[in-house]
């Protein structure tokens, strides 16, 4: 195997697999979304594999946040003030079959599937209350992944449409969840140059999450935009160091009397921070990435403000 070729597959769109159904904070009902900035942040943000096969991977966030201010659980329950933890696990798996396509394209679909623990605190009218939950969270499903690279493989542009669906434990009221109860469809593009002479990954992605209304609250939570940066220096041939940024911006209002109230209820959002990656050799075609991030929200607008950590080991079958 080639080096260009070994660090695509160990790449294998490393932002793919932190597509986990995440529920942490942001603007939107319950101030709760599938996106926290930094998410899909890191190394080969824009690649789909060209090589036919199954890629797995384990993906892992924590989250800790809090907000001040009002959080609408519907329109039937408000909290003043809010603090939680959460911690998401999934199980992913990126599927390249063997069709030939023209043009140095690639087609691939995706799945990830979620278990997660919350733990939530406010105060709901004079009492102080607190929830805590864990269970399966929204699965979700990429049918379409597209990719391409040029001939000298170190351009790769990749397109993809995710789906995510309301399978997650949720109840009506309750300040702690794993599921949003409603359904989001992701469309997203990523990108990334590979600039081997200097040990260079310049990575990219932009997606913007279209949601569903809440048919228990008839809360609909408006459409957000978001975008990650990184770039990544590699120190050996197996260690890697770099620095992220994420951004979320909501350019559409919620739906509901809270927000009609409060000037549409959206939400913006801005974390920077590092991350690590090493990459281990069991055997000549045996070998797995680990990486580790830290994304620390810096400015933020209705909306939970706090620390993410993800840590994500990928493969191949």
């Amino acid at each position: 195997m080639t080096n260009s070729m070994s660090r695509l597959l160990a790449a294998l769109a490393f932002a793919g697999f932190s597509s986990i159904a995440s529920n942490d904070a942001s603007a939107t009902e319950a101030v709760a979304g599938r996106y926290v900035p930094g998410l899909y942040a890191g190394p080969g943000a824009g690649i789909v594999p060209p090589v036919p096969g199954v890629y797995w991977g384990i993906s892992n966030v924590y989250y800790h946040g809090k907000i001040d201010g009002e959080v609408p659980f519907g329109d039937n329950t408000i909290a003043f003030g809010l603090e939680g933890d959460q911690w998401v696990t999934a199980l992913a798996a990126v599927y390249v079959p063997e069709i030939d396509l023209p043009g140095n394209w690639t087609y691939a679909v995706q799945a990830a599937v979620p278990i997660g623990w919350t733990k939530a605190e406010a105060a709901v009218g004079l009492l102080g209350a607190d929830d805590e939950v864990s269970g399966l969270g929204d699965i979700s499903i990429a049918p379409v992944v597209l990719g391409w690279h040029n001939d000298a493989l170190n351009t790769f542009f990749s397109a993809s449409l995710t789906v995510t669906a309301p399978t997650g434990e949720w109840e009506e009221g309750e300040l702690a969840f794993v599921g949003l109860n409603y359904w989001t469809f992701t469309p997203a593009i990523g990108f990334t140059r590979l600039i081997p002479e200097h040990g260079l990954d310049l990575s990219a992605k932009f997606g913007v999450d279209i949601n569903t209304e809440n048919p228990d609250t008839d809360y609909y939570s408006g459409a957000m935009a978001h975008l990650d940066l990184a770039i990544t220096k590699s120190v050996t041939e197996n260690f890697s160091i770099g620095a992220l940024a994420g951004f979320l911006y909501q350019f559409e209002d919620d739906d509901s009397a809270f927000a009609d109230a409060r000037d549409g209820f959206k939400g913006r959002s801005i974390a920077v921070g590092p991350f690590v990656k090493y990459k281990a050799k069991f055997s000549e075609t045996s070998e797995a990435d680990f990486a580790l991030r830290w994304a620390h929200e810096v400015d933020v607008k209705n909306r939970m403000k706090g620390d993410a950590i993800f840590l994500d080991i990928t493969g191949k079958f």
